[in-house]
């Protein structure tokens, strides 16, 4: 069954602030698009070459998470100081640090950085299968001892535990269970992590409100004046429908009748028709009101759209004010009771 927007919506806004990405970065050339495809079963784009990857992409690891291709570290193309900027600008807490040779300068400036920006780091060693003593002299297990031994003297000045390598093989499978393993892990305590900030209430509330603040801009726009000396409410009403992802079926079966701004005018103009007070009065009470109900620091937009309502000699504009304002009021309830009850839907999973 396919979601309602407005949980879609929500589910968005939890997933932004949450962690399903894995970055698979590392040396050039180390197999890490191969390693993609072998874990997510893509079709992440391999080449001969050592820059095939030249920006991120993302592949489905399993219901929640994915894990996104980056290009190499230090290549002639994508230097570090870009590397970085990229690093900067996207939502990742968790990276797979791919090796297939020695560490370089380059590795420990970037690992140094991820490190320094409070960032996970799990180091593999792909393509084990060429780790091959051509003396014969050493094993497998004395190779991958040394690389160990490499990796924690490297690492050890900057990073408080104690590293090893996943060591893997695309070609024969090697270690594979084992990345996976850890990638599991991960991911199913960043899945736990969604599922606890998508029922909390303070989540729901941080959505709502910025909900609210972002109707202001979307409500008066330069043909609100027309609207209010008009009496046409129908285009606000739609327009804090579809800001909001209600639709009219979710007002009718929530408050059992059809919700109109004109009627909430009338109402409020009855209260005030035995309160007496001037242009400056209301003027002044309108900016507060605005103020508090879409949460704005700064009045100076208020008053903009106040004044080009004065202008345009609109008496008696603080109910018509109340009224959106109450309309925005009865919307946001209905949001919030239609996340509430797809929180307690998602609390079987915790």
């Amino acid at each position: 069954m396919e979601q309602h927007p407005l949980i879609k919506a929500y589910k968005t806004f939890v997933m932004n602030r949450s962690y399903n990405q894995i970055g698979v970065i590392g040396q050039p050339d180390a197999g890490k698009s191969a390693l993609i495809n072998l874990l997510c079963e893509s079709k992440a784009y391999i080449s001969v070459e050592t820059d095939a990857t030249l920006n991120t992409k993302a592949y489905a690891y399993n219901d929640y998470g994915y894990l996104v291709d980056f290009p190499g570290v230090g290549t002639e193309i994508m230097s570090v100081k870009r590397y970085k900027k990229i690093i900067q600008s996207i939502n990742i807490q968790h990276y797979l640090y791919v090796f297939s040779s020695k560490i370089k300068a380059v590795d420990i400036e970037m690992i140094r950085y991820l490190v320094k920006q409070g960032k996970t780091v799990t180091f593999i060693y792909n393509k084990a299968d060429t780790l091959i003593d051509v003396s014969g002299i050493e094993t497998i297990d004395t190779l991958m001892h040394s690389k160990n031994t490499e990796l924690k003297v490297t690492m050890k000045p900057f990073m408080d535990m104690h590293q090893s390598y996943i060591f893997t093989s695309v070609l024969n499978h090697s270690g594979i269970n084992t990345l996976k393993e850890t990638i599991n892990n991960i991911f199913d305590a960043e899945e736990q992590a969604f599922y606890k900030r998508f029922t909390d209430a303070e989540y729901k509330r941080n959505f709502l409100n910025y909900k609210v603040n972002s109707a202001f801009p979307k409500l008066f726009t330069p043909s609100f004046k027309t609207i209010i000396m008009k009496e046409n409410y129908d285009s606000l009403e739609r327009t804090l429908m579809s800001h909001f992802k209600i639709q009219e079926d979710d007002i009718i079966e929530r408050k059992h009748k059809w919700l109109k701004i004109k009627s909430y005018v009338k109402s409020f103009e009855n209260e005030k028709s035995n309160q007496r007070m001037n242009k400056t009065i209301e003027f002044t009470k309108i900016v507060q009101l605005l103020r508090t109900s879409f949460k704005m620091k700064s009045v100076n937009p208020i008053i903009s759209v106040i004044t080009s309502v004065f202008e345009i000699g609109i008496v008696n504009a603080l109910p018509k004010f109340q009224a959106i304002n109450k309309y925005m009021d009865e919307i946001r309830k209905i949001a919030d009771d239609m996340i509430a009850e797809e929180q307690n839907k998602y609390k079987q999973h915790l």
